[in-house]
């Protein structure tokens, strides 16, 4: 249209600005970034509408309102907002034609459509009717066709050659959409036809370009038959055959004309969904050797592994003198993808990636030759897979069962069922060990007293060296199938626990259907935000009850949080918690019983939660510090324990803030489940670290989908990112998003450490080294539980690559396992450093 000087208007979102610098004769942007922004984003594209159709100096008026977007992400399909913003997008379209339909000398046509549609968690990225499929109106006073009973379905690309045709331009030479036939009601029967050819002609271009077989292709031979049966139409005008035969044969070709361009398009499309095989087996062979090599080292007690380093030193060399020879000769005999291109950012890619590739095959032979060796021996290693028998390999079992499970695509797309059978197996499994412990005890003349745990560390003093030794006085060895505390009396407290949690995860399972078969269902986060039938407002005492469920939730979680916390973590937490229900009462979800609370637009009490979770974390050091001023040098075993609440306190803080207002309540019963977990449950029952931290994974993964999640992309709460933000910040937006959309894996993996660290006895002279042997095994749990799935679902990617289903279920679930891997891989790295600095 530039090109053509055409004179193109905008006005909405800049995003149109920033790809189109200089396009436009007139524009005024607006940001598209601030979601909660539903009311000026619009008003400024409003405003200009009546003054320039008045005026009429324009080709082109783009016109992006973004308000209805908006409030999706921010509230959903189904909130109160919804209606009147439709109404004021009803008004606005009417105003439009009045003002076009008065002016008798322009040909004017509004088209009217949206780029994507609306789940119903008010997202979109998904693949679901509802998000791919959206209204396209064409409109105009000179239209005489009406397609009011009947409509028709398009793609979106067929709206480029359609609006090209209609304007006398030349359509793009790289597209493949096709006209959309009635929208050409202007054009008499000829012209129609010669538009169609046109656009075949202009799509054979594109199938000649891009299919080396391209004239063998049958849309192709159908264009070329069609071309002659056109000329041939053309032709009989004048041969005396009736004028309504001759058009219905016309229209016929014109149709036909629309199936093979459909026919070559599809071609295309499917020659240009390029791989780089190459660079796809590199990476799956890399996970594999990461996976094995964790394997064999969980197989491998630490006394096996006294060379390690220097074995692998010897082997790197010529592993990596046969793997550069390999990788040599697929460059220069079979591939040209990324990992062999020659400019410098290919060259320090490959380096990248060699690097880690030799190094991880020259620890896995290491590895398999410790192993075989001890095989040879008959050497059986105590290590094992660290966990406790029979509950740990239970849960390391249900873990491999899970991996496999990921390749169907209906278990991916129904995952959450998975780990909601998985958590009410093992609290039942729990219960029923417990009280078959307790039985077996009573029977039991000889109650022997449980071994103590072996611990083997790294000794203070020569932690660098790698050398190993047993740690006399209390760290006697404990047999491996020795994992419950024998208890006196009955373990009511245990079991009662154990059935408290399983109630609450009936009652948290219920509260966001996800998935896709039982999605539409009605939930109980559903009837909180209940709308009243055919009006479409809000329901009072839906509201009224959300603000009393919500006062209630918060003050559970202050019971539950005020045991272990010193006055000042006390009163800062609670002061969070107040933010959080002020912040709740300026967006309206709540009520304000006592009407005390001042009311803006929640900037202020999101930032003072934010600012009182940085207290939360910054507490203990502050402490610390201040000690250390005093003189008292005794306190740093002090930091880890109470660090570890202290962050706990910030991440419930940060999960209730960023949370839907409905999911509160669910947050809270999700705290109140690792409070009973870790002050009853396993308190009283003696499990490997191990199997502890794969317990809480579990548990983790639940959480995330009790949220509401899922492994579509359309279920991300955009809203969350801009939750007490101003203006735009891209990292930080990233940040707030990934941490409202794994809150619940984030608060059990911080709750695993101060689980962990609670247990051990600060005062004892060895109390870095039990808490650094602890912090490792769980970073090893944690490696091996994501390189498990990744491996196994990158390999299943790679060989489904074609699947009909490979973008809309396992491209997304790849997505969210390499999400969850950096966050597991960050938690980890963080723990290691804080041991590392013996915090």
């Amino acid at each position: 249209m530039k090109r053509a000087k055409k004179r193109v208007k905008f006005y909405g979102d800049d995003t149109w600005i920033r790809l189109f610098p200089h396009q436009f004769v007139e524009s005024d942007g607006t940001t598209s970034f601030i979601v909660t922004d539903y009311t000026e984003v619009d008003n400024n594209v409003t405003r200009h509408v009546s003054p320039t159709l008045r005026t009429g100096q324009f080709d082109v008026l783009i016109l992006h309102y973004l308000g209805l977007d908006h409030i999706g992400h921010m509230a959903g399909p189904t909130s109160p907002l919804v209606p009147p913003k439709l109404r004021e997008m009803d008004s606005i379209i009417r105003d439009i034609y009045q003002l076009v339909e008065q002016d008798t000398e322009m040909d004017t046509l509004i088209v009217v459509c949206g780029d994507h549609g609306m789940s119903d968690q008010g997202g979109h990225g998904g693949a679901t009717p509802s998000e791919t499929r959206v209204p396209l109106l064409l409109i105009s006073p000179r239209f005489t066709l009406h397609r009011e009973e009947k409509t028709i379905e398009v793609d979106q690309v067929d709206v480029t050659p359609t609006l090209s045709v209609l304007f006398g331009l030349p359509i793009p030479k790289n597209n493949l959409g096709v006209i959309i036939y009635d929208a050409l009601d202007g054009f008499c029967t000829e012209d129609r036809v010669m538009a169609l050819w046109k656009n075949a002609l202009q799509v054979s271009r594109v199938l000649e370009y891009n299919d080396a077989d391209w004239k063998f292709d049958e849309g192709y031979l159908e264009f070329q038959r069609l071309t002659k049966v056109h000329h041939d139409w053309l032709m009989s005008k004048s041969s005396g055959v009736s004028r309504s035969d001759w058009l219905a044969e016309g229209d016929k070709i014109g149709r036909r004309y629309i199936e093979a361009i459909k026919t070559m398009t599809e071609n295309i499309s499917s020659s240009l969904t390029q791989y780089d095989i190459y660079s796809l087996i590199v990476a799956v062979a890399t996970l594999w050797l990461i996976l094995t090599t964790l394997v064999l080292e969980l197989h491998l007690s630490p006394a096996d592994q006294g060379q390690d380093q220097t074995q692998t030193i010897v082997l790197y060399i010529p592993v990596t003198l046969t793997i550069m020879f390999g990788h040599v000769m697929v460059c220069t005999t079979f591939s040209t993808g990324q990992l062999c291109r020659t400019d410098p950012s290919g060259l320090v890619l490959q380096g990248l990636i060699l690097a880690v590739v030799c190094g991880s095959a020259a620890e896995l032979v290491v590895k398999f030759i410790q192993f075989w060796s001890l095989r040879k021996r008959k050497v059986r290693s105590s290590h094992s897979l660290g966990v406790s028998r029979p509950l740990g390999v239970g849960l390391t079992l249900g873990t491999i069962c899970h991996t496999l499970s990921l390749l169907s695509s209906s278990y991916v797309e129904e995952e959450h069922q998975t780990w909601y059978f998985y958590t009410v197996t093992i609290h039942l499994a729990l219960v029923t060990f417990t009280l078959g412990t307790y039985i077996s005890s009573v029977h039991t003349t000889n109650i022997q007293c449980p071994e103590t745990k072996q611990y083997q560390a790294y000794d203070e003093d020569r932690t660098d060296q790698g050398e190993m030794k047993h740690i006399d006085g209390e760290m006697e060895q404990k047999k491996e199938e020795k994992h419950f505390e024998q208890v006196k009396g009955f373990p009511g407290r245990t079991v009662m626990a154990a059935i408290l949690i399983l109630v609450l995860c009936r009652v948290l399972r219920t509260w966001n259907q996800t998935g896709n078969k039982w999605l539409d269902q009605p939930d109980v986060g559903d009837w909180l935000v209940m709308l009243c039938d055919f009006i479409q407002i809000p329901r009072p005492e839906n509201k009224c009850f959300l603000s009393v469920l919500m006062g209630v939730a918060l003050s559970v979680v202050v019971v539950v949080k005020w045991a272990g916390q010193s006055c000042v973590q006390r009163g800062v937490f609670v002061a969070g918690l107040i933010c959080i229900y002020w912040y709740r009462v300026t967006t309206g979800a709540v009520d304000d019983p006592f009407q005390i609370l001042p009311t803006d637009k929640g900037t202020r009490p999101a930032q003072l939660v934010y600012v009182l979770a940085g207290v939360c974390i910054l507490h203990p050091f502050i402490v610390h510090v201040l000690r250390c001023l005093q003189g008292d040098r005794k306190t740093k075993p002090y930091v880890a324990i109470s660090f570890c609440g202290s962050l706990q306190s910030a991440c419930i803080l940060l999960a209730l803030l960023l949370s839907k207002p409905h999911n509160v309540a669910m947050f809270v019963m999700v705290v109140l489940q690792e409070h009973l977990a870790d002050c009853t449950l396993l308190r009283h029952i003696s499990l490997s670290t191990p199997t502890v931290t794969l317990y809480y994974l579990w548990m983790g993964m639940a959480a995330f989908f009790y949220q509401g999640n899922s492994n579509s992309i359309s279920t991300v709460d955009v809203s969350a990112g801009y939750t007490g933000l101003t203006d735009y910040q891209p990292v930080l937006v990233g940040f707030l998003i990934a941490l409202s959309t794994y809150s619940g894996p984030v608060f059990w993996l911080v709750s695993l450490v101060r689980h962990v660290t609670s247990t051990l006895d600060i005062h004892h002279i060895y109390y870095h080294t039990r808490l650094k042997v602890l912090i490792l095994e769980i970073c090893t749990t944690l490696c091996w539980t994501r390189a498990l799935p990744l491996a196994v679902y990158s390999a299943l990617v790679t060989l489904q690559r074609h699947h009909l289903f490979v973008w809309t279920v396992f491209s997304p679930k790849l997505l969210y396992e390499g999400a969850l891997t950096l966050l597991m891989a960050g938690f980890s790295i963080l723990c290691l450093t804080l041991v590392k600095f013996k915090i």
